[in-house]
Formats: C-alpha cells, sequence, structure tokens
C-alpha cells in the first residue's frame, strides 16, 4: 500500500502538463457559470453601498436580499460556497443522492425524521453542467490512463486525444456499470435510513441519536467510496490488459480488490485522508487571509486554483497508484 501511494504521487508529480491541462479544462467548464454569475453580480453591486462590503468581505445584508429576488441558478450563490463550506455541501448532497443530477433521491415522505436534513436540491442549470463534467471526465479517462500506463516523456496532445478516443466507449460503459451499482446501494440504503431514523428519534440521549445517524452515513459513504474503487480499477483492468468488455472489467476489478481488500482500500482511504489534509490546509489559509481589493482576489484566485490543482494531482496520484498496485499484483 506505502509503495503503491509513494508511485502514485511521483508519477502524478511527473505529470505537470497533463495536471495543468486538466487545471485548464476544469476552469473552462467552471466559467461557464461562472462568468455569467459575476456579471450579474457587478451589474446588481453598481453604484451601490454594498459594492465596498463585498470587496472587502460578504455583505450577508445585501446578499439575503438579493438571493431573494433571484430565480434559477444564480440562487444558488451563498455563503456555504466558500472556504471550505463546498465540501461539506456536496459531501451533504451526495450521500443525499442529489448528486449526480438527482438519480439516487429517494422519497422518504411520511417518515418521521429525529434531525430533518437541509434542503440541498440543486438548480437543473447546475445539474446539468455537472452532468457535462463527468461525461468530460469519462472522455478523458482513457488518455489519462494511457499516460499514466507510460512514462510521460513522449506524452503529446494529439496523443492523449487518441487515447481519450479510443478508450471513450468502454470508459462510457464502466461509468454506466458504476453508476448503476450506486443505484443499487441507494436502493437498500432506503429501508435502512427508515429504521435509522425510527431508532434515532426512539433514542434516549442526543448522543445515541446522533451515533445513529453519523454511524449510517459513514457507512453509506464507504460504500460510495467502495464503487468508485471498483470502477478506478475496472479502468485501469480495461487500459492496461485492453480489455472490450466492461462488466467483465468490472468483475476483474471486484476480484481483484476484494481479495486484496486491505491494500486495495487501504491506498484508496490513504489518498482520501491526504484531500482532507489538502482540504484542512486550504481552510486555515482562507480563514488567515482577507481579500481587501483587487490585488488581494487575485491572490485568493490564485490560492483557489492551487487547492483545484491539488485535488487534480491527487486524483491523478489515485489511478497512478492504481495502476502500480495492479501491475505489481498481477504482472500486467
Amino acid at each position: 500500500m506505502r509503495r503503491a501511494l509513494l508511485d502514485g504521487l511521483g508519477t502524478a508529480l511527473g505529470h505537470t502538463r497533463l495536471a495543468l491541462f486538466l487545471l485548464g479544462v476544469n476552469a473552462l467548464l467552471a466559467s461557464v457559470l461562472a462568468v455569467p454569475l459575476a456579471m450579474t453580480l457587478e451589474k446588481d453591486l453598481k453604484d451601490t453601498a454594498s459594492a465596498g462590503g463585498m470587496m472587502r468581505g460578504f455583505d450577508y445584508p445585501w446578499w439575503s436580499h438579493w438571493a431573494g429576488e433571484q430565480r434559477g441558478w444564480p440562487s444558488s450563490f451563498a455563503p456555504d460556497i466558500f472556504g471550505k463550506g463546498f465540501a461539506f455541501k456536496n459531501l451533504e448532497a451526495l450521500l443525499g443522492g442529489e448528486l449526480p443530477a438527482r438519480l439516487f433521491v429517494h422519497d422518504t415522505e411520511g417518515t418521521p425524521r429525529a434531525h430533518p436534513p437541509r434542503s440541498i436540491a440543486f438548480d437543473p442549470v447546475i445539474l446539468a453542467l455537472g452532468l457535462a463534467y463527468m461525461v468530460v471526465q469519462t472522455f478523458l479517462a482513457g488518455g489519462i490512463l494511457g499516460a499514466l500506463r507510460g512514462s510521460g516523456a513522449g506524452l503529446t496532445t494529439r496523443g492523449f486525444l487518441h487515447g481519450s478516443a479510443f478508450y471513450f466507449g468502454r470508459m462510457a460503459r464502466i461509468a454506466l456499470l458504476a453508476l448503476l451499482a450506486d443505484a443499487a446501494l441507494f436502493a437498500l440504503n432506503a429501508p435502512i435510513a427508515r429504521f435509522v431514523d425510527r431508532r434515532a428519534l426512539e433514542a434516549a440521549t442526543e448522543t445515541a441519536a446522533l451515533a445513529w445517524s453519523f454511524g449510517h452515513k459513514g457507512l453509506l459513504l464507504l460504500g460510495i467510496l467502495f464503487v468508485h474503487m471498483l470502477s478506478g480499477y475496472a479502468k485501469v483492468v480495461t487500459v492496461l490488459e485492453e480489455r472490450r468488455s466492461a462488466a467483465l472489467a468490472f468483475l476483474s476489478s471486484a476480484g481483484f480488490c476484494l481479495g486484496r481488500w486491505r491494500r486495495t482500500f487501504g491506498h484508496y482511504l490513504a489518498v482520501a485522508a491526504l484531500g482532507v489534509a489538502l482540504l484542512a490546509v486550504w481552510s486555515v489559509l482562507d480563514t488567515r487571509w482577507n481579500a481587501t481589493g483587487y490585488r488581494t482576489l487575485i491572490v485568493t484566485l490564485v490560492l483557489a486554483q492551487g487547492l483545484v490543482y491539488g485535488r487534480i494531482v491527487l486524483r491523478l496520484a489515485l489511478l497512478a497508484g492504481q495502476v502500480s498496485l495492479y501491475r505489481r499484483a498481477s504482472g500486467a
């Protein structure tokens, strides 16, 4: 596990051009909504007393009034997307089945809940952009694995895009199988969630109620991560062994991971822990750094992109570590 982690980090750090390219793709997709939102905010803040306050921080009273007048996706602009808040919001939406594209939302109407969750319903435009981002990720997966499979010295844009297009059909089928596995997981989770809600409601103490609730959410998160890990190894198997059948690649992935679950899942959780550490560093920087003008806002933007770049490097390190672990274990 340790060697896979180190190999993955070393390989990812050696593919700077690939990471920067993916950062550019991420920024381009984000700008589809970020640019129109910035133009809307600039127009609505122009010649207002709150303009200076928003430059130096966050004017909550202005935002509250502004958000109440918005319709559609701009109304999603809120304080909880700043700092580390985006991570908690996305995690809550993921566990609630809102992501991706509300595919796994189960109706629990009429079920008593000890701690009703806050609504995380996203606007359809935002969900559509997220779905488009998933398609782009699936398209690029083959090219990324092709690059991580080699030394990286001969990586070219043409070769990368060719690998992405060549494996796209197989990657798409693996992604669909992963979505089906997630659907089964959430379908199984629905009755469990109702049972946990009843036990939490009947708990004698708040501590016991929270233990039921957080324990259930923790198990659901582990299940989602396990499906994602299986999907990752299925992609690795497909590229390393030139498999054509996505179903057989998924079965091979399941057999490989279950047969070596300590190393495979341990490696996955180690990379996830690095992601949490990166988020903690960003949280500290965001708390201590105050943006008070254009220059400091530029620095803030650079720091935010540094966070995204670090997450991209960790995603590459995860895949590269899985390639290394699979190669050493199977001799592929």
